[in-house]
């Protein structure tokens, strides 16, 4: 018997894991490289209850949070922001490492730039969770890496779902969609599309951040800014950004989308939760794989 005819998984992302409880009744004081410190008070298994210490705003902010693990002691907390306009969109992603007690915050916008009012912005602040009686120092911190450049991934996001990363360069990444393991019309269909969407472009390269959290556990985040350069709303999806937090010691990432989605000439909003199993390719394995590591980036001069 195939079993996967005994239920039908209609979305993309079906091995998101459950939402994570563990920070519920928690608060942490964050002490922000920027200078701008931010209180986060999880109120319960939902709501978050959030300010800055020393900008606006000062009065405590509500919101609804996702949570997921990215290992035993280390949090992938979002949220959007309410009350935003959707052309003016935010987001705020935190990764909390109760290992280490630091902290990375992506903040992440829509509606900056005046030529293209879809791209979304993304600004990265590193802090320390403040504790009592330990002294503040600097250092050490969360911050970016070389480490992943070179590497090959696939992400496998349910079972005729996957993506393959290239991490060719410090900034960059390119994207392809296999077509192996496909069985099914309907993902098959999904597939092509996908791959003929990233051929209009003159090359599957997006600026792209890696984040060290701790050894084998990083934050990849990716933001479709030159599809929404040069396709625009034929491309369907607007400058979408993803953050993953990779695990490479059990070979899974969780992670969350943000941007838009453009159908029929109307917007939706994109806000998804994200979860997936990896596998490490070796580069040279497929002809398809070196091109993606070695082809030159037309984005650049």
């Amino acid at each position: 018997m195939d079993l996967r005819t005994i239920s039908k998984f209609e979305g993309s992302f079906q091995y998101v894991p459950p939402r994570c409880f563990e920070l519920a009744g928690r608060e942490f004081e964050l002490l922000m490289d920027d200078g701008y410190d931010i209180v986060l008070n999880f109120v319960d298994n939902k709501t978050v209850k959030w300010n800055y210490v020393n900008k606006e705003p000062t009065e405590p902010q509500t919101d609804e949070y996702e949570c997921r693990k990215g290992d035993d002691t280390t949090y992938f907390v979002t949220w959007c922001l309410a009350g935003k306009e959707m052309a003016k969109r935010e987001n705020f992603t935190f990764v909390i490492d109760l290992e280490q007690m630091l902290v990375s915050h992506v903040i992440a916008k829509m509606g900056v730039n005046p030529r293209w009012p879809y791209l979304v912005t993304t600004d990265f602040v590193f802090g320390a969770i403040k504790q009592e009686g330990v002294e503040f120092k600097p250092y050490p911190r969360h911050g970016f890496t070389d480490d992943m450049v070179g590497n090959i991934v696939k992400w496998q996001y349910a079972p005729e779902m996957a993506t393959v990363h290239a991490y060719h360069a410090s900034h960059w990444y390119r994207i392809t969609y296999p077509r192996e393991d496909i069985k099914t019309e309907e993902a098959k269909a999904r597939i092509e599309a996908m791959n003929q969407m990233v051929s209009k472009l003159p090359g599957p390269d997006e600026p792209t951040d890696y984040v060290k959290i701790k050894d084998g556990l990083y934050l990849v985040s990716l933001t479709e800014r030159n599809m929404e350069k040069v396709i625009g709303a034929d491309g369907g999806f607007r400058s979408d950004t993803l953050c993953f937090l990779d695990n490479f010691h059990n070979h899974y990432n969780v992670g969350r989308g943000f941007g838009t989605i453009t159908r029929d000439g109307k917007d939706f909003p994109v806000y998804v939760m994200i979860g997936a199993y990896g596998k490490v390719f070796d580069a040279d394995s497929n002809e398809d794989y070196v091109k993606l590591m070695t082809d030159p980036n037309p984005f650049l001069p």
